[in-house]
């Protein structure tokens, strides 16, 4: 029987619980966590549920596997990010998470394009592959493909701390995520091919180690967006024009 009641993405509500576990010493530093098997019997949810929440807590430092051995609390000395935000449930909350996003993720594809791997591409292709091979009418499905794909280009820079502030902020950035995926206007596919495009145009830059196209192809993605929210709530544009 599942012990998780409350609403919400399954694999956020996991990587809290299992977050909670280990501030509070219960999963002591070290220690071994108990095994996917073990984990999806005693939440109730699924092995992708429980692989999620896992690559969640070992990106963000939470977690290390030891391969043959199975999953570890990272050592107390262990340099991990700590970014928290509070949960955002509203327009102007998402506007502020998304102008927070563009400024670090502007700086992120940027290293993406210069630093990428044959590995890192060809993770980042798989994700544009997935999103674009959705066959889902599920906005928080959609949402969580997204995330993943700019989580991907977060990897490629090979700062490490990239990913660990996206995995940090997940809840709010899915947060914005869904809601520009419910708001997509009339068209619905027009819309989603219109998002596949624009990651296209990411995906081809940092393919073709081009950081100024990758920037402003990244700008296209989430400008229009931020724009949006901009005019809902009748705010002014930034200050990026007077700089």
């Amino acid at each position: 029987m599942s012990i998780i009641t409350q609403r919400g993405n399954l694999a956020e509500i996991v990587v809290a619980k299992l977050a909670e576990r280990m501030d509070s010493g219960l999963y002591a530093p070290g220690e071994k966590i108990p095994s996917s098997a073990q984990l999806c019997e005693e939440f109730g949810v699924s092995r992708t549920v429980i692989r999620e929440a896992l690559t969640s807590l070992k990106v963000a430092g939470r977690v290390m596997a030891r391969q043959g051995a199975g999953v570890y609390v990272t050592e107390k000395d262990a340099k991990t990010l700590n970014f928290e935000i509070s949960r955002i449930d509203d327009i102007r909350s998402a506007m502020q998470i998304l102008e927070l996003r563009l400024g670090v993720e502007m700086q992120s594809v940027a290293l993406a394009a210069q630093r990428r791997t044959p590995e890192a591409l060809a993770e980042i292709a798989r994700a544009f592959d997935y999103i674009e091979n959705l066959d889902t009418s599920d906005a928080e499905i959609e949402a969580r493909a997204d995330f993943e794909f700019h989580l991907a280009i977060a990897k490629a820079t090979r700062n490490p701390h990239f990913p660990r502030f996206l995995v940090a902020v997940m809840g709010e950035i899915n947060f914005d995520l869904v809601l520009k995926h419910r708001q997509s206007g009339r068209s619905y596919n027009a819309y989603l091919k219109k998002i596949n495009k624009e990651h296209a145009a990411i995906l081809a830059a940092i393919t073709q180690g081009d950081p100024k196209a990758a920037k402003q192809a990244l700008a296209a993605h989430l400008e229009e967006s931020l724009s949006r929210y901009r005019l809902m709530l009748d705010e002014p544009a930034g200050s990026e024009a007077d700089d």
